[in-house]
């Protein structure tokens, strides 16, 4: 407030101030695009024609429009947000901007190859550090490539297991059939568990070898059950075995919720105590 405000309010020195009361509320600047201009120096000697240019700023695609932080929009807006390109090439032309959609596939298929493929070979060789991991593979579509209908392709899914919450790694590999030849060669280097839905080809690759072995899924095998026991006249349903042998997986499962916040050496001793006496009895 003004000082004759004040004195109108209160008289002539009348008042003293308090702390100000704060308010807030959220502003929204909207997204930009600045043109970045860099200038390189030529030079020519003035005796012949030697010409000389200057240190070239660096770049992710040689002769490309796009910078760094462009392409991290891009990606963010369509792997994180689920922005489809189509949606972001009409998002650049409101702005008044022509980013065309081919192009933005094309500098993320290139700049995948280029750079994400070695932070990838890094995190696969990371993998290898853990004793316990777990493994996948569902069927995806593909709308070009050389195969005939009714052929199925894979997305084969390798990650660290839930309790190295700290360093997780979750690691995709496309490949065109669900062959063992795959995770043969993807965890030719680890040495430990690999826990697994209990498809066969797994096992095919255990037997192959001494330091890998397959464990199962409590999900997967609960799941089984679970369709047996609804399957089931109501009157028969908690006489079954399948019915048993849910219970059972719920109480290990009852066991292990209490893990989630031990460290690895109490979460051993209270499996041996408490959760393989459960499961032995399984």
């Amino acid at each position: 407030m003004s000082e004759e405000e004040l004195i109108a309010e209160f008289g002539e020195d009348g008042w003293y101030e308090l702390e100000d009361e704060i308010y807030r509320r959220y502003s929204f600047t909207p997204m930009k695009v600045e043109i970045e201009e860099h200038h390189v120096g030529v030079y020519k000697s003035k005796k012949d024609n030697h010409f000389k240019k200057a240190d070239h700023p660096a770049y992710l695609l040689r002769n490309s429009l796009v910078s760094p932080s462009l392409l991290a929009g891009v990606w963010n807006a369509k792997y994180v947000n689920a922005t489809p390109l189509y949606r972001q090439e009409q998002e650049f032309q409101r702005m008044g901007l022509n980013i065309d959609r081919a192009d933005m596939a094309h500098w993320t298929i290139l700049c995948a190859e280029r750079y994400l493929s070695i932070f990838y070979d890094y995190l696969h060789q990371k993998l290898y550090d853990y004793h316990v991991l777990q493994a996948d593979e569902t069927p995806i579509l593909v709308s070009k490539e050389n195969r005939t209908d009714g052929n199925k392709h894979y997305m084969w899914v390798y990650r660290t297991g839930k309790m190295y919450e700290d360093r997780q790694i979750v690691l995709y590999d496309y490949q065109p059939s669900r062959n063992a030849s795959h995770p043969r060669d993807f965890l030719k280097k680890f040495k430990g568990v690999c826990v697994t839905d209990g498809y066969q080809v797994y096992h095919t690759i255990e037997k192959e070898r001494e330091d890998l072995k397959i464990a199962g899924c409590w999900a997967h095998a609960r799941h089984r059950f679970d369709e047996s026991v609804k399957a089931l006249p109501k009157d028969k349903k908690k006489s079954s075995l399948a019915y048993l042998a849910l219970k059972q997986i719920q109480a290990i499962y009852r066991e292990e919720n209490k893990l989630a916040d031990e460290s690895a050496e109490e979460r051993l001793s209270h499996r041996q105590l408490t959760v393989k006496p459960l499961v032995d009895a399984y």
